[in-house]
Formats: C-alpha cells, sequence, structure tokens
C-alpha cells in the first residue's frame, strides 16, 4: 500500500477498532508527508470516478494500489472483463461508421441506424479482431518504451500493473456506449480518444512516478505503434481507411 498523496510506502490506510467487520476506523497518516494516507478508504466509489474523470493522481493511486491485494503477477479479472468491453464498444462504433458510409459515401454528420438495410456483419468481425490487435500493439509499444528508458533505472519493472494502469485510464471508451443510444458527430469519438490518451498519462505517471513530458512520451509512441499497425492493415484493405482510424 502507498500513500495517495505523496506515493511513498505505508504499512495500511487505516486502523480498525473493536469486533472485525464493526466498520470502526480511523485513517492512517502517512509517516513522510503527515497527510490521511488514503482519504478514498471512506468515499463512495461515485466520488473515486469523478476524480478520474478530473485526472486526479490520488484515485489512481488508490485503485491501482490500495484497492486490491498486491499481485506479483497476472491481471484481474476484472480488468479483463473491463477490457473486453471496451473493445467491444469500439469496435461497434467502428463497425456502426462503416456501415453509413457504404450506405452514404458522402459522409453523414450524425451516426443513424436502420436496421433494415443490408449489414456487413462479417466485417464487424474483421474490426473487432482489429480492434484488439490495435490495443494490444499499443500497450506492447508503451512498454518496449518503457523498457528501453527505464530498465537500467530499476531492476524489476511490473508490467502487470504498467498494463493495468493503462486499461483502468481508458475508462473513457465506456462513453461510446452514449453513440448507441443517440446520435452524435463522428467529432465525438476523436474526443473520446483525445481525453483517453490524457488519461493514460497520468496513470503511466503515477505508476512510474515519473514526469509527464516522460509519460507523454510513452503514450505518443505507444500511439504511432498503433497507427503503424493501422497502415499495414490498410494495406490489406484499404477500404477500412477512415472507419478504423478511431
Amino acid at each position: 500500500m502507498i500513500c495517495i498523496e505523496c506515493g511513498r510506502p505505508v504499512n495500511d490506510v487505516y486502523k480498525e477498532f473493536g469486533k472485525a467487520g464493526s466498520g470502526n476506523i480511523r485513517l492512517t497518516r502517512c509517516a513522510s508527508c503527515n497527510q490521511t494516507a488514503d482519504k478514498y478508504v471512506e468515499y463512495d466509489f461515485i466520488i473515486v470516478f469523478l476524480d478520474l474523470f478530473l485526472h486526479k493522481a490520488q484515485a489512481y493511486r488508490h485503485l491501482l494500489f490500495n484497492r486490491q491485494p498486491y499481485r506479483d503477477f497476472g491481471i484481474p479479472i476484472q480488468y479483463i472483463k473491463v477490457l473486453v468491453v471496451y473493445i467491444f464498444f469500439e469496435s461497434y462504433i467502428k463497425w456502426l461508421r462503416f456501415k453509413e458510409y457504404e450506405q452514404h459515401p458522402s459522409g453523414p454528420a450524425f451516426y443513424y441506424i436502420d436496421w433494415q438495410d443490408d449489414v456487413p456483419y462479417d466485417r464487424y468481425w474483421f474490426i473487432f479482431i482489429t480492434a484488439i490487435a490495435e490495443f494490444a500493439v499499443y500497450i506492447l509499444s508503451i512498454i518496449l518504451s518503457v523498457r528501453l528508458i527505464y530498465e537500467s533505472r530499476y531492476p524489476i519493472i511490473k508490467y502487470n500493473y504498467l498494463i493495468m494502469a493503462i486499461i483502468l485510464s481508458s475508462f473513457g471508451k465506456g462513453f461510446l456506449v452514449l453513440m448507441m443510444i443517440w446520435d452524435y458527430p463522428f467529432s465525438f469519438g476523436s474526443i473520446l480518444n483525445i481525453f483517453v490518451l490524457s488519461s493514460n498519462v497520468v496513470a503511466i505517471k503515477v505508476f512510474l512516478d515519473t514526469t509527464t513530458f516522460k509519460a507523454m512520451f510513452f503514450v505518443v509512441f505507444g500511439f504511432l505503434g498503433k497507427l503503424l499497425f493501422q497502415s499495414i492493415i490498410y494495406l490489406f484493405d484499404a477500404s477500412m481507411l477512415l472507419h478504423l482510424s478511431f
């Protein structure tokens, strides 16, 4: 466990009094900064989520290091489930965009769904698999850049926590569900993508305890790796050029 204010290790974030499970607790103060080690222990999750939305480093420290038991390797199943949902939303919106383009090559300003039209379902699975590969390339590119720069500084880097930080900070992809319910301009997806990338910067900065500039470098490197992968896909299927660059 760590202090969410300064990032220094602490033995615990609260002490419990009375019978186990009684709920009588006292929050621990950090010996390094003399601040409450983890104020989110007493907060509802909605408050934590709002602070995630506001890019607060304390919320990321709480969820990554204090909310769940320490893991030497592996990723909790909850993160895997959330990642699957992210990819489903993203690939579905890309598929709708492809469908709209096929019906209106001039490009409509908003998404519109007419379930009576012929739907290219085979394209959806191609886009879904491609979305999985894109996310994998994005993560692997970030891991490679981190390894190149920090391997000499840190003898052991918990890459599972780096992956968890990226998945956690990609929560903005969940807002893609809004595009499945209401009509939104195509620019909405691009705005969400920028928001997710900025959240990735904060999460990587928190995990590596590094500067914002270096965290931005890792995210940009990952994004360039993703673009390179997309370019390779386009060589084999040029019709996806306008529909996968989300």
